[in-house]
């Protein structure tokens, strides 16, 4: 399941990624502004872009972290339950 959650993410951020591009391709195209304009703009945009990004892959590591934290917690459930039985067969009451 953590696996498809990360599929997905990368799927998500490679979309989003490819749209930023192709939509400066397009600004560059149809920039009615001078060049220096132009590049400053595009500069800004990289620049929240390069945000937004690192927020969602913030966003992932988090999600990540608690994944990890929920198998791990389930991990030690189950081998708490195994030496509980262990104990309980090995000193039958």
């Amino acid at each position: 399941m953590c696996n498809e959650n990360s599929s997905q993410l990368g799927t998500i951020l490679t979309a989003f990624a490819v749209g930023a591009i192709a939509g400066a391709g397009l600004a560059l195209l149809y920039a009615p502004q001078s060049g220096k304009e132009t590049r400053d703009l595009l500069a800004k945009r990289a620049r929240d872009l390069k945000d937004k990004v690192g927020e969602k892959v913030d966003d992932a590591k988090e999600m990540l972290a608690e994944k990890k934290a929920m198998i791990a917690a389930a991990f030690e459930a189950g081998k708490q339950a195994i030496n509980e039985k262990k104990a309980k067969d090995s000193n039958p009451a």
